[in-house]
This record gives structure tokens, C-alpha cells and sequence, in this order.
């Protein structure tokens, strides 16, 4: 039995509908998975109702956080309340700042001869939340680059020159709103950090540790289940998967766990 508790939809960057996922995840033999999308919750109740039997759809989000200067920390929630208040507040805000930001980022790359328009981007957001993705899937539509990939690499990926950073919470604050919604906090995707220091810092406030994930080497997936062992976390993990033509490769099915660990971060959820 096989679980993925990190997957995208058409609600935030990914490419496959909620009403979709679920049954690609069945044909991969999944029976676990979590909806992540970035700062919304909008898929879940779609993914839930549209799962084929013996399909669980954990109700999830991923919170963008920040530490200093350079790296960007990323706060998965599982078994969240969608319809948290405080969550829903959250949400609201970013997806004004998400509409500010892409309009500043769509400017520069105007400024560089790269004559996209707002518009041109909103034809690939579907729904309330904008991204880069939608940013980068609109150049690519119009010729100025062959892929995402390469979007983010030359032009809007950070450091790049239309790059424009978006105001994040702390994970701190990312922890304490997780558990305010009554979900379980855990730290993705650490071979991504510059600093692993950040994990023993955060150890005492999560409960898990994404050991598993697309970005990681196999050897980073062993390093990390014994630093996971070491801050007594519990190890976590899956795909990033963000379907078909999305920002990265096809992963459904491909980085999974057992359905053992998903049940011991089930029995983390506050009482």
C-alpha cells in the first residue's frame, strides 16, 4: 500500500483538475494522497467527492515561508480544516499579493523585451490563485522560451532579472496557523534549503519531515530519515507532483511511501 502526500492541482500550479487527480492516482496504485496546493484549499472538497473507492484524499495545504536573505521554507498541513477562519484569512491575503506580484513580474519582463500582458498570463491561472507557473506557461506559449523550466531558469526564477520576491509569513507563523486549523505541520522538502540548520531549529515545533520527495538524491532520502530519527520527527514524503506539462516532470506514482507513516502522522493531529 502506497501513499503520496504531496500533489498540485489546477487550483494552484498544477495541471490536472481535483476531479481529475484521484483517478490518476488510483491508476497508479496509490491508496493515499494529500492535496497541497500552494495557499488555497479550493481543490479539496472537488478531489474528496471525485475519488474512486478505496481512494483517501487527505484534505492538505503548503504554506510559502521565509528565513533571511535566502531561503525560502516550505510548511506542509495535513488534515487541515478548509474552512478554518484563520486559514481562510491567510488565503485571501496571499492571493491579493500573489495578483500584485505577477503584475510586477509581467512589468519587468516587459521592461526586457519580453512583451507579454497580464491578461496573457490569467488565460493559464483557472482559478483565484497566480503564480509564476501561469507566468512562465504564458512565455512559453508565446515563444519567448521552449519550457517552465527554462522560464524560471533565464527570467523569474529568484535571482533572475524579473524576479519580484512576495511577502511570506515565518514558518514559525506557518506552524502555529497549520495547528490552529487543526492540521499537522510538516517541514518540506529539506534538500531544497541552503541551511539544514533550520530543521534542527524547527524540529520542537513539527511533527514531520519530508524524506521523501522528486528533489531529493537517494542518499539525501537516507540522510534525511536518520536526521528525521535524530529531532524525532516522523518521515514524510511524495512526489511534488504538479501533473502533465506542469513545472516539473510527471512524478504521480513514481516517489511514494508506506501507508504506515501516514497513519503515524495521522495519530499526531491535536485532540
Amino acid at each position: 500500500m502506497k501513499a503520496d502526500l504531496h500533489i498540485h492541482t489546477t487550483e494552484s500550479d498544477g495541471t490536472w483538475r481535483p476531479s481529475e487527480i484521484g483517478s490518476e492516482a488510483k491508476a497508479k496504485s496509490l491508496e493515499m494522497i494529500a492535496i497541497t496546493d500552494h495557499d488555497t484549499t479550493a481543490a479539496i472538497r472537488r478531489a474528496q467527492v471525485d475519488a474512486p473507492p478505496g481512494l483517501e484524499v487527505i484534505p492538505g495545504i503548503e504554506i510559502s515561508t521565509s528565513v533571511g536573505q535566502l531561503d525560502e521554507v516550505h510548511i506542509l498541513g495535513y488534515w487541515i480544516d478548509p474552512e478554518n477562519s484563520s486559514l481562510q484569512n491567510y488565503i485571501k491575503t496571499m492571493r491579493l499579493h500573489r495578483i500584485s506580484r505577477a503584475q510586477r513580474i509581467v512589468s519587468r519582463l516587459n521592461k526586457q523585451g519580453i512583451l507579454i500582458s497580464f491578461d496573457d498570463v490569467l488565460r493559464h491561472a483557472t482559478r483565484d490563485i497566480v503564480s509564476r507557473s501561469h507566468i512562465a506557461a504564458a512565455m512559453q506559449r508565446a515563444g519567448y522560451v521552449k519550457t517552465k523550466h527554462e522560464a524560471f531558469e533565464q527570467w523569474i526564477g529568484a535571482g533572475r532579472p524579473a524576479y519580484v520576491p512576495r511577502p511570506k509569513m515565518s514558518p514559525e507563523e506557518a506552524i502555529e496557523l497549520i495547528r490552529a486549523s487543526g492540521g499537522v505541520p510538516v517541514l518540506a522538502h529539506p534538500g531544497l534549503l541552503h541551511d539544514l540548520s533550520t530543521v534542527q531549529r524547527l524540529a520542537p515545533l513539527l511533527e514531520g519531515l519530508e524524506v521523501v520527495h522528486s528533489a531529493h538524491t537517494p542518499e539525501q532520502t537516507v540522510l534525511f530519515q536518520q536526521l528525521a530519527r535524530e529531532l524525532n520527527l516522523l518521515p514524510a514524503g511524495g512526489s511534488d507532483c504538479h501533473g502533465p506539462g506542469g513545472k516539473d516532470a510527471l512524478f504521480l506514482g513514481e516517489y511514494t511511501i508506506p501507508v504506515s507513516w501516514v497513519e503515524a502522522l495521522r495519530e499526531r493531529r491535536p485532540a
